[in-house]
């Protein structure tokens, strides 16, 4: 690696840290509010640098979708998004600035939308109409 893609351990710490402050409370709501809609969803948080996952299915025994948020090897975050309806997978790659209410609301809404014809109230209460 050259010094210009090499990945810091300080980039790493303020990666984590933005991680876990700003994704991991959303991720965690976001899973209650799919299952008071009748969707089962888990939220895991592994590795270091961590990985951030919300899976969602419709059952604890069907194939979920999710949204995966982790570091790539050059130091850019990576969002995911597993549709398994349609069978794709989308990805983001982006600065860590990318961990912010407006892109993880954008993501979480396109991953229910399209996965499970489901749109759910907390990320519309969170936004005025017209905000998509």
């Amino acid at each position: 690696m050259t010094s210009m893609t090499a990945v810091t351990d300080q980039h790493r710490q303020q990666y984590s840290e933005v991680l876990l402050a700003r994704a991991a409370p959303l991720f965690e709501q976001t899973a209650l509010a799919a299952g008071e809609a009748g969707l089962h969803a888990q939220v895991h948080v592994q590795g270091t640098p961590p990985e951030l996952c919300l899976q969602v299915s419709r059952d604890a025994d069907s194939r979920s979708s999710h949204y995966l948020i982790r570091l790539d090897s050059d130091g850019r975050v990576l969002h995911q998004l597993l549709l398994v309806p349609e069978g794709s997978c989308r990805r983001l790659s982006a600065g860590l600035d990318s961990i912010n209410g407006m892109v993880l609301d954008t993501q979480l809404d396109d991953l229910f939308r399209e996965a499970f014809q489901l749109s759910l109230p907390e990320l519309r209460e969170r936004h005025p109409e017209g905000f998509w």
